[in-house]
């Protein structure tokens, strides 16, 4: 290991709150090699102390807290109901596996004629057979851009009445807000703070914006057509620390992308701690 004693003892402190991160060890080596400075190295650690990294039976949690909801606080009818990913092309993405996922806990929990749909487009055939209202799924709100699209479409489309409702595994708790202002029903039972910005403040926040914005510099400012500017902070300075554990889960590019971005400022490939699946890269 290239950690000093400082940083080893440091490490083995996370190891207790993040146990995930053990099976991480040359990742998180080499991101702590990636660190200039002592400053970035602290922050890096404060923001892994943090980092919401779902594994199986945490995940199965909120399942079960979005199936509740549904059934019984959502107000909907299984007879007239259909849960909708957001998927708009023909790529898979993580609202169709979060639409897989909770189809079991609601089977359990007594939704035996369920209607799950994951193609956003098939929702109008199925709103003529009288499923009227629309509860749109994904697993995480980040800046709420992607959701205020989907809704529009939605309503442009569909032609007559219709009850929306969106759930969500976990999200930025500011973007959620945003969005309830709006008019827009939400359930999303992990909602999180932004990992700087609501976190540090005053001189502090300057100085730890400033380390981060560093730290970006180390990385490649484009990947094919990708460019770094883009994901700065996370798409939309979403600033999120979070991930579903191993191959369950595609990280979010809401999240900081020194924790996922594919290659250095040297063109050299990164032994990234998350990894991110992006058309493109």
């Amino acid at each position: 290991m290239k950690y000093n004693k400082e940083n080893y003892h440091e490490v083995l402190k996370l190891y207790s709150k993040q146990d995930w991160l053990i099976k991480k060890e040359k990742e998180l080596e080499e991101l702590i090699v990636f660190c200039e400075n002592k400053e970035e190295k602290i922050l890096i650690f404060s923001l892994l102390e943090r980092f919401h990294y779902l594994q199986n039976e945490r995940l199965s949690l909120l399942l079960n807290k979005i199936a509740d909801f549904i059934i019984s606080s959502s107000g909907f009818d299984v007879d007239t109901t259909q849960i909708l990913s957001i998927t708009y092309d023909d790529e898979a993405d993580s609202s169709q596996k979060v639409l897989d996922m909770i189809k079991v806990p609601l089977f359990q929990k007594g939704w035996k004629k369920l209607k799950t749909v994951n193609h956003y487009r098939s929702s109008i055939k199925n709103h003529k057979n009288g499923r009227n209202q629309i509860i749109l799924i994904d697993e995480f709100i980040g800046t709420g851009k992607t959701i205020r699209n989907r809704i529009k479409q939605l309503r442009n489309d569909i032609n007559g009445y219709f009850e929306l409702k969106c759930c969500f595994l976990a999200g930025i708790k500011s973007a959620i807000d945003n969005l309830q202002n709006e008019g827009i029903e939400i359930f999303c039972p992990l909602q999180l703070k932004k990992g700087i910005s609501e976190f540090y403040c005053n001189e502090v926040l300057t100085k730890t914006t400033n380390e981060m914005l560093s730290l970006e510099s180390k990385l490649a400012s484009k990947i094919n057509e990708k460019e770094l500017i883009d994901y700065s902070f996370g798409y939309g300075h979403a600033e999120a620390l979070y991930s579903l554990e191993g191959c369950c889960g595609n990280t979010p590019n809401s999240v900081f992308p020194i924790f996922w971005w594919l290659h250095d400022n040297n063109e050299q490939c990164r032994n990234t701690l998350l990894t991110r699946f992006e058309i493109g890269f």
